[in-house]
């Protein structure tokens, strides 16, 4: 079953018993104090309702969180597994007034803003620190946010979506080589199809949905995912090789409708940007918690786990699109945050 997370309020009654009907959905009774809320807003990701899942944790630390903060008066519906839709839908809902919030990676918003596409160049960070150090840069992002709310939509906060590593049949990655030919599902994103073009893959854009069946299949030799999602979703069980490839770090943002933001009070958008930035700081914990526990979970149940011996042949092959897009992201943000970077 879909999961959502929630309950039926006078307000969004039919809405709720629609979505499901149409997906299957099924009522949580984890908050139900939230049916006395004066407000209750609806919060969709694509990721599973999984306690372990990254996105799931920081939804309901958010929803927990402004629920105390609140008093009860604000209160969220959790809705997950893409029932909303996919991140673009969600995105352009937001900006409609047709999706109330989202949880939304940083390569859909890309497509939307060219400027986001400097965080998911590959190897742009070595490590979580460096990325915390520019996604918590008021001066980086600041300003990339104000442009978000002039399309539509406020940006609340950042999530740690974790780097992304690929996970695959037939050969494990320890070198650009290993990466020849291989065919391995991305999103429909082109920063990360031309990233693994340059190192030598065979890339192929598949809805999420559809790939667990194109990997079992074998029509794909695999994906490529952060590790709290590979645990999450199930692929440790159907691929025989995690190759800890650390090719893009992964960031998402919880956002509201600039529609809804604007008619909250001023002391209501400040429990929002409270919450946000607690569940931004315990989800970035958990993550790092987790990560190498998952690990060992996936690797005691069969699944081969192999650092890379030669990852410079990986970021050396996918630096090589960084000139492709500079254009786009613009050579002066990119600049910056190289710059910042020490690079």
């Amino acid at each position: 079953y879909k999961n959502l997370k929630g309950e039926i309020t006078m307000k969004n009654t039919k809405r709720i018993v629609a979505t499901m009907l149409t997906a299957g959905a099924v009522l949580s009774m984890a908050s139900m104090s939230a049916m006395a809320a004066d407000k209750t807003f609806q919060l969709g990701h694509v990721n599973t309702s999984s306690d372990d899942d990254q996105y799931q944790y920081y939804a309901v630390t958010f929803a927990n969180k402004l629920e105390e903060l609140s008093g009860g008066s604000i209160g969220i519906d959790i809705v997950t597994d893409s029932v909303l839709g996919g991140e673009r839908d969600m995105f352009e809902g937001m900006q409609m007034g047709t999706v109330d919030m989202a949880l939304i990676t940083n390569f859909s918003l890309g497509s939307f803003d060219p400027e986001w596409q400097v965080f998911d160049l590959p190897y742009m960070f070595m490590d979580r620190e460096e990325a915390y150090s520019i996604l918590d840069d008021e001066e980086i992002t600041g300003p990339m946010q104000e442009n978000l709310y002039n399309m539509g939509v406020k940006s609340l906060g950042f999530g740690d979506g974790g780097f992304r590593h690929v996970i695959c049949n037939g050969k494990p990655i320890n070198s650009a080589d290993d990466l020849s030919g291989m065919k391995i599902r991305l999103p429909e994103t082109a920063i990360y199809v031309d990233a693994f073009k340059a190192m030598g893959a065979n890339p192929t854009t598949l809805a999420f949905s559809e790939t667990f069946t194109a990997v079992q299949q074998g029509t794909v030799d695999g994906l490529e995912l952060p590790i709290s999602s590979i645990h999450s979703t199930g692929y440790a069980d159907i691929c025989e090789y995690m190759s800890l490839t650390g090719h893009f770090y992964s960031p998402f943002q919880i956002q509201i409708a600039a529609s809804i933001w604007d008619t909250l009070s001023e002391e209501e958008q400040g429990w929002m940007l409270e919450a946000a930035k607690a569940a931004t700081d315990a989800e970035r914990e958990f993550v790092q918690d987790k990560e190498q526990e998952f690990i060992d979970e996936m690797a005691a149940n069969g699944l081969a786990v192999n650092e890379v011996e030669d990852k410079e042949s990986l970021a050396e092959a996918a630096s090589t699109i960084y000139d492709d897009y500079a254009g786009e992201i613009g050579q002066d943000l990119l600049d910056t945050v190289k710059a910042k970077l020490g690079r």
